[in-house]
């Protein structure tokens, strides 16, 4: 048995886009509503200006932090009170005895400019350990760049 041809009948090929726009509009939905929910999260940081000078001076111990070798890690010289300090240990001790002795006690960091920020921060790790909540960071106003 033969068919007939129908010849003048041609199929057309075509794409059908309706997924592909609900994808992109999906997406776009998507990052619009994403993006509007992220939050910025920091720590929050008091600048003490001119006219706290006072509570920096009732600072009830000081830790100075300095480059070079020497002193706990081989990483530069700690001092606390311009008394040098050989192991994190003996800070950590210092520091628990002056929290036994005065809980709210205020503690003020003096980095050197070029003193890496991980040994700040385990200055600082050690202090709050210890169980100090009040601390500050000495640092100076920068300069204004040469070309302003």
């Amino acid at each position: 048995m033969r068919f007939p041809r129908n010849t003048g009948l041609k199929v057309r090929a075509a794409l059908d886009m309706t997924s592909m726009v609900n994808v992109v509009l999906l997406l776009l939905l998507f990052f619009m509503l994403t993006s509007s929910f992220v939050v910025q999260s920091s720590v929050p940081i008091e600048l003490i200006q001119s006219e706290g000078a006072a509570q920096i001076e009732r600072k009830d111990m000081t830790i100075t932090l300095a480059v070079g070798g020497g002193g706990p890690d081989n990483g530069g010289d700690v001092y606390v009170d311009d008394a040098p300090v050989s192991d994190w240990a003996v800070l950590r001790t210092a520091l628990m005895e002056l929290k036994s002795k005065n809980p709210e006690a205020l503690v003020m960091v003096r980095p050197d400019k070029n003193v890496p920020t991980e040994r700040l921060m385990r200055v600082l790790g050690i202090a709050n350990g210890a169980g100090i909540t009040h601390y500050g960071i000495a640092a100076q106003q920068p300069s204004a760049p040469q070309g302003e």
